[in-house]
């Protein structure tokens, strides 16, 4: 079976500028608005020369930033024609201008329309070219955890799956505590790497079957080190290092490997201590069997406020009894990989 952490990284998409209909039409209404007011203004005050045809750049300028310099060009023939030619052709005798007046006028508002139309075309195009280089930094970032998170697999045939369900239930749980999504997005895929570390862990520790001697632990107690270190090697794994480094610290500052305690704790470390927690306690592991969830959800409460985050703790529990589009995830990954007593998690959460 093909492990989740084989599968390429979804690519980011930029999200596309919405181009409605409506907005489209407001815009047009709004720059043809303009220049009929520009008229009126100008009628209204003794008709040309008059200082308010410079009224007429408005809509222009509108048109350029909306439709760019095709817009701008357009609407500079438009604002032109209604302050030059057609007071003439309307047949006003007072205030109207000679031809070359309001030709020369004309020709400045089609050469502001269209440069000013162009430097919005090149910003808008500049824009999105600095917005693509982000989006493609952060997918090779995305594409580098991935790599890593592979390396830690080939060393625990269940770490594959393990990080997979670790990402999603860090990133829900970041939410839940408030976190905005794109930084709970940052903390779940960085929650794939808190475990490697184990690459430096020998496969004798690792995956034996019983418990570790106390020299096996000294070793094992290690991998949090070994992984910030690993992860200080390269930009972009700032949260990566430090959900690495102390997702093994307890909240009363009895963890390791520094003994923090509390808030000294950085938030996605907490997070993740729960996540990985859960996961651990419910799905089988060399050292012990899959738990039942209820088990798991009990052992989480009667924990909390000395190896967890109390507040985050309560609001998982709460998360994964009454939040159905998250045990629906769960469920539909555990299934696809057998990995749980289904019908012990229906129980607990409820029918799906």
């Amino acid at each position: 079976m093909t492990s989740p952490a084989h599968a390429r990284t979804r690519p980011i998409q930029l999200a596309e500028t919405p181009s409605l209909p409506w907005i489209r039409l407001a815009g047009w209404s709004a720059i043809a608005v303009g220049g009929l007011l520009a008229l009126v203004l100008v009628r209204l005050t003794g008709g040309s020369p008059n200082p308010l045809n410079h009224f007429g750049y408005f809509p222009i300028v509108l048109a350029a930033y909306l439709f760019g310099w095709r817009g701008g060009v357009v609407t500079a023939a438009y604002v032109a024609f209604l302050l030059g030619p057609l007071p003439t052709l309307a047949g006003l005798a007072w205030g109207v201008e000679q031809l070359d007046a309001w030709a020369i006028r004309g020709a400045t508002f089609a050469l502001v329309g269209g440069l000013t139309g162009y430097l919005f075309d090149h910003a808008r195009a500049a824009t999105l070219g600095w917005r693509s280089a982000a989006v493609e930094i952060a997918q090779r970032e995305r594409d580098g955890m991935v790599a890593l998170a592979r390396g830690a697999e080939a060393k625990d045939t269940d770490t594959g799956d393990h990080v997979v369900r670790v990402r999603l239930i860090a990133e829900e749980l970041a939410r839940a505590a408030g976190v905005d999504g794109q930084r709970a997005a940052d903390i779940g895929w960085s929650a794939m790497l808190h475990d490697v570390g184990k690459l430096h862990v020998p496969d004798r520790i690792l995956l034996k079957p019983g418990p570790l001697s106390a020299a096996e632990w000294t070793i094992m107690r290690r991998h949090p080190v070994w992984g910030a270190e690993i992860l200080a090697q390269g930009e972009g794994f700032e949260v990566a290092r430090r959900i690495a480094r102390w997702h093994h610290e307890n909240i009363d500052g009895s963890g390791y490997p520094d003994g923090l305690r509390g808030d000294r704790i950085p938030l996605e470390a907490r997070i993740v201590r729960i996540a990985d927690s859960f996961d651990a306690m419910t799905h089988d592991r060399p050292y012990q069997p899959a738990r039942a969830v209820e088990w798991a959800l009990e052992e989480l409460a009667r924990c909390a406020g000395t190896q967890f985050d109390p507040e985050l703790a309560r609001l998982f529990i709460d998360q994964l009894r009454n939040d159905v589009g998250l045990r629906d995830r769960l469920l539909a990954h555990r299934a696809a990989h057998g990995s749980l007593d289904l019908r012990t998690v229906s129980d607990v959460l409820g029918p799906s």
